[in-house]
């Protein structure tokens, strides 16, 4: 696997430019080309001013916000249309180490019909989420988009990321369909990347310390939405029992920790039917 055969996308949304600017420090230089979504940004002359750093730099703008799984739907079409076999995809405050495609690069071609090659995440400030194999790499079910390096093939053949559910599980849906047509997605023990989950924070809950995201209500309603209508969509009754009791948990954490609790409980009860009831209707 030649590296010039990847291509990075980054989505960006009102992003911190100092934090963009890093991102695309580290990544620019790694790949041929870079190509931005950005979802209707406030500070859009901010980004197009930083961009304008980056000869190898593309800008794809939206009006409006229109999630991430149609973003990345954008992106892996201009990686298709422009000739690239993978794209490595970057939430906007997502980090790269320098040697980050270097590292990743042997792993795509590792078995036949790898679909996805994923590092391991470390959150800013709760450390590793998530996956942290103790072998060279691992299967896993699911990886989180930011730093997962996708096949376009692979995207384009199980019919891309699925627009309707805007934000939230959109990647771990995305991984079922890639498992399910008999694609690898796996995780490499040696390549970490540093991202950001919203504004995680360390909370103690009786004997256990909890992670409480302190996610906006906005977020919030597609998250509990999500939680249930993934799992209904493909019937994985296990996993919707799961995102019931997760979406309780998540009423909990915002009624002993979160600020705007209001908002937040209506947004999660919101979600929590609706994503019910467009589950059950297939």
């Amino acid at each position: 696997m030649d590296e010039q055969s990847v291509c990075a996308g980054i989505v960006s949304f009102n992003p911190n430019i100092k934090r963009l600017q890093e991102n695309l420090e580290t990544i620019h230089t790694q790949v041929q080309e870079v190509a931005v979504f950005d979802n209707g940004s406030v500070n859009l002359a901010e980004v197009e001013t930083l961009l304008d750093k980056y000869p190898n730099a593309c800008l794809i703008k939206s009006d409006e916000n229109k999630g991430i799984a149609t973003a990345l739907n954008y992106l892996m079409q201009w990686g298709r249309e422009h000739g690239y076999s993978w794209m490595v995809s970057l939430d906007q405050d997502s980090v790269c180490d320098s040697g980050f495609i270097e590292k990743m690069a042997p792993y795509l071609k590792v078995e036949n019909n790898i679909g996805i090659a994923a590092p391991v995440i470390v959150e800013r400030n709760v450390g590793v989420v998530g996956h942290n194999p103790e072998d060279d790499y691992a299967h896993v079910n699911t990886c989180i988009t930011s730093g997962s390096i996708t096949s376009t093939e692979a995207w384009r053949k199980i019919g891309g990321y699925d627009n309707s559910m805007f934000i939230d599980s959109v990647d771990f849906e995305f991984c079922y369909r890639m498992r399910k047509s008999g694609y690898g997605v796996i995780q490499v023990s040696s390549v970490r990347l540093v991202h950001e989950l919203g504004n995680s924070k360390k909370r103690r809950f009786l004997f256990w310390k909890v992670d409480v995201t302190g996610h906006s209500a906005f977020r919030k309603y597609y998250i509990a939405r999500n939680n249930v209508y993934y799992p209904l969509k493909h019937r994985l009754w296990l996993h919707w029992v799961r995102g019931n009791l997760r979406n309780a948990w998540l009423i909990i954490l915002v009624l002993l920790y979160e600020a705007d609790k209001r908002d937040k409980i209506s947004s999660l009860g919101k979600g929590w039917s609706d994503g019910n009831k467009r589950g059950f209707k297939g």
